[in-house]
């Protein structure tokens, strides 16, 4: 064993660009569908290696093929989507600009976490902090691409993911790399051992001694809708009416509904602006035959100045619309794209010339006085900290597409997002796909049914399920910044006596 180790570091020396590409490549592993975790210890521990032993060559480098072995390996499905719109000539370039674009973060990282640390302990818990405010900057400079957060993979690990209760999902990626970090050396080990066992402890407490969880109030019967439609038939207009017709249909309509009842079809169901069509609201409406009974439709909306919406509206009894919500963080080249590079002839992916405008509505919605809930449409959903405007609000529904990327990786990554969003809040999640994952997450982010991809049926559910109140719900992504920050000044400090006292 001793010998394939020194092996392996004598290749690490040699061939370090090719090392650290390799490890970043192994990530691939740790978020597809069958997810192997535990991966990401030897693929951390590669990287936190070269940088540190290599450190006289160039830092920068080593972490930016690191990322674009993590990225290519982990976001080559968005490539599906160009197909639809007959932009095929164009999918892997934007892939690789995407991954060439998101690789630079983790290269910063890396550079600054050798280049400010003196000792080797210093680096590990340097190149930590360094790492989560890489993740926090890609979550938000240029509208933000917060996919893949490393903290993810503990999707399958649940003793680690529930600190997302307190630190969010950033706060889940620091203490993952620290831990790995902490692993890597002699001198530090044990600390990586005490690190893991105390957040596993909480999590273990969260999971099995919740003493703080909420017993829901009266509640609403939520039948979630899962056609599974091919994004090709989705945008052919000669199938319009046949997708209705397929949502109508599995609707059945409100399934002989008890009490208060919320039928859910997933984003774009209505593949047409309801404001142009009152017929088809009419239709819709028809169905609705009870005071008790509504349905919550994805539909594009249009404004009377023109301006389009990728929105979701609330049909009452005989169509008529109590609610609307319209999307707020908006995909960049699908949704919109910059005025400047329409003019150059560039177009964004999803049909139609226009860009969507960003929605201003508040996303909370209620049922006739009954608990309130925060309507949140697809990409929005990787957003920690930004799901929820009232925190009065009891559950959390997502309605979403998905269709577009196929049985590729990229619906499970998605979903699996949304389950921290679930443990953030303390709140329990609908989430409602045209082609998967449709499911059901409680409060602590576990899955309690779902449908796969390709799937076709509904989930039914009473909500709100119970429900908890987190320390991060109150204070959001401000913790964990505070943290890494105040550890990055205490590692610096602690390196300037360090270094006086050597040189004394």
């Amino acid at each position: 064993m001793r010998s394939i180790i020194q092996m392996l570091e004598v290749v690490a020396l040699k061939r370090p660009s090719i090392c650290c590409l390799t490890a970043g490549a192994v990530a691939k592993f740790c978020f597809c569908k069958h997810a192997y975790p535990q991966l990401i210890l030897p693929s951390l521990s590669v990287l936190l290696y070269v940088l540190w032993r290599a450190r006289q060559g160039s830092p920068f480098v080593y972490g930016l093929l690191f990322g674009i072995g993590y990225f290519a390996s982990t976001l080559y499905w968005i490539a599906e989507s160009f197909k639809c719109v007959g932009l095929e000539a164009l999918r892997w370039p934007a892939v690789a600009c995407l991954v060439l674009y998101l690789s630079l973060y983790i290269a910063a990282a890396s550079f600054l976490s050798v280049r400010l640390a003196k000792s080797r302990s210093g680096f590990l818990i340097l190149f930590s902090c360094f790492w989560v405010l890489a993740e926090y900057a890609r979550g938000v400079v240029f509208t933000g691409f917060p996919w893949n957060l490393l903290g993810y993979l503990t999707y399958d690990l649940p003793y680690l993911s529930q600190v997302a209760s307190i630190f969010g999902s950033y706060g889940v990626s620091f203490f993952v790399v620290l831990i790995i970090a902490l692993l890597t050396t002699r001198q530090t080990w044990l600390w990586g051992v005490a690190v893991c066992t105390a957040v596993c402890s909480y999590g273990y407490f969260s999971l099995h001694a919740q003493s703080d969880v909420v017993a829901p109030a009266e509640s609403v019967h939520v039948l979630a809708v899962q056609p599974s439609i091919s994004q090709n038939d989705k945008i052919d207009r000669t199938k319009h009416d046949q997708n209705l017709s397929k949502h109508i249909a599995l609707s059945e309509f409100g399934k002989a509904h008890h009490g208060k009842t919320l039928v859910v079809w997933p984003e774009a169901a209505v593949d047409t602006s309801l404001a142009g069509r009152e017929d088809i609201q009419r239709y819709i409406g028809s169905l609705i035959q009870s005071e008790e009974l509504y349905l919550l439709t994805g539909t594009d909306r249009v404004d009377s100045n023109g301006r389009i919406y990728n929105g979701a509206v609330m049909l009452g009894k005989d169509g008529e619309v109590p609610q609307t919500y319209d999307k707020r963080h908006l995909l960049p080249f699908g949704e919109f794209i910059p005025e400047f590079l329409l003019d150059l002839g560039l177009r964004k992916v999803t049909p139609g010339a226009l860009n969507f405008s960003r929605g201003t509505s508040s996303r909370t919605l209620s049922i006739d006085g009954l608990e309130k809930f925060n309507l949140v449409i697809c990409y929005e959903i990787v957003f920690p900290g930004e799901v929820v405007d009232d925190r009065g609000s009891k559950w959390i529904l997502n309605i979403t597409n998905d269709a577009w990327f196929g049985d590729s990786d990229g619906p499970s990554q998605h979903m699996r997002s949304v389950c921290f969003r679930a443990i953030e809040e303390g709140r329990a999640v609908v989430r409602v796909a045209n082609n998967g994952i449709s499911c059901v997450i409680d409060c602590n982010g576990r899955v309690v049914n779902r449908l796969g991809t390709n799937e076709i049926g509904i989930l039914e559910a009473d909500m709100p399920m119970p429900y908890r109140n987190t320390f991060f719900a109150v204070h959001g992504n401000k913790t964990i910044l505070l943290l890494v920050f105040c550890l990055i000044l205490i590692v610096l400090g602690l390196e300037r006596v360090r270094r006086r006292t050597c040189t004394g």
